[in-house]
């Protein structure tokens, strides 16, 4: 619904505009009463300033659901928001799926069970959690793994190769978690607010969380791959440090909300299927079974360098908002 209110000047320097008393009413909105106001660059979005939040519950039956059809189902209620989940369950293997899912997700702990039946509780501040400041820890266990890359390929390091792909893991936790937030921040304008995240760019920094977990997951197969291998592989570093330098870039780009950083990113990218085609090239005259593992890394290391240009064209699209 669309309403035309007109502006009226106050004093030396206030404009005051009215609210429908029709609204005001519905949003239990009394004189004296904040509201929060979400500011873009060409509108102004005003919500009712909620002192509660109800809480919300969930019950799942497991009686039908295997390991990871439960996970899924524990996992879809967390990103939803839901504060409490109580499940019933029959067997070990349902057991285990709450477990794992309690391990991957931040803030859930199981608070009751009786054999039968299980409470799980989210426990997380979002006056500590802030959404920007977990992007950035995202963003730089991401670059961490990129780097290590490097250093695996040029002496084969075991060690280095399985902490890349057990950080894969904790990329993951904080993925779960930010889904959460913006998923609440674009239901409730007042958590957006709690943890400073504009309205109006929760489509655009979703794009940028889903971007970082595709990142890990590739940098976790490039490590798996290198493990297959079994030997270091040192020229690769050359394309891997193209691009660990745009994905520090972009991210750069991002938390800084620099437009002319992230179109250097975006030019890169459009030099980077030349140089990715003479590596593809350099790795066929390997066997057949050592070029299916450096093809799969190269690959990843492509990927990686299109998710960098993802969140480089947001902070461009961010910057016209």
């Amino acid at each position: 619904m669309l309403e035309s209110r007109r502006v009226f000047f106050s004093g030396k320097s206030s404009y005051i505009l009215t609210l429908p008393k029709k609204w005001v009413k519905e949003n239990g909105i009394e004189a004296g009463n904040e509201v929060i106001m979400s500011i873009g660059k060409n509108f102004i979005t005003i919500y009712p300033k909620k002192a509660d939040l109800k809480k919300k519950l969930a019950s799942i039956d497991s009686k039908e659901l295997r390991h990871e059809t439960l996970m899924r189902r524990i996992i879809s209620y967390y990103l939803a928001g839901m504060d409490s989940i109580r499940l019933a369950v029959y067997n070990e293997e349902q057991r285990s799926a709450i477990a794992r899912a309690t391990d991957i997700l931040i803030g859930a702990e199981v608070v009751e069970d009786t054999g039968r039946e299980i409470v799980m509780e989210i426990f997380l501040d979002n006056s500590r959690l802030k959404t920007e400041n977990i992007m950035r820890r995202m963003g730089n266990t991401c670059v961490g793994m990129v780097s290590d890359f490097c250093t695996a390929l040029k002496k084969f390091d075991r060690y280095i190769c399985n902490s890349i792909i057990a950080r894969e893991r904790e990329v993951d936790r904080l993925h779960f978690l930010l889904l959460r937030q913006l998923k609440l921040a674009n239901m409730h304008a007042d958590v957006a607010s709690e943890l400073e995240i504009p309205v109006e760019k929760i489509q655009e920094y979703r794009t940028v969380v889903r971007s970082l977990e595709r990142v890990a997951d590739h940098a976790a197969n490039m490590a798996e791959n290198l493990l297959e291998l079994g030997k270091p592989v040192e020229y690769l570093c050359d394309l891997v440090d193209v691009d660990l330098e745009m994905l520090r870039t972009a991210l750069v780009a991002f938390l800084e909300n620099e437009i002319e950083i992230a179109e250097v990113v975006l030019e890169e990218f459009d030099e980077f299927e030349e140089l990715e085609k003479r590596f593809y090239s350099r790795s066929l005259s390997a066997d057949v079974e050592e070029a299916l593992y450096l093809k799969s890394i190269i690959d990843s290391i492509s990927r990686i360098a299109s998710y960098s240009a993802d969140i480089a064209e947001v902070v461009i699209n961010m910057a016209v908002v």
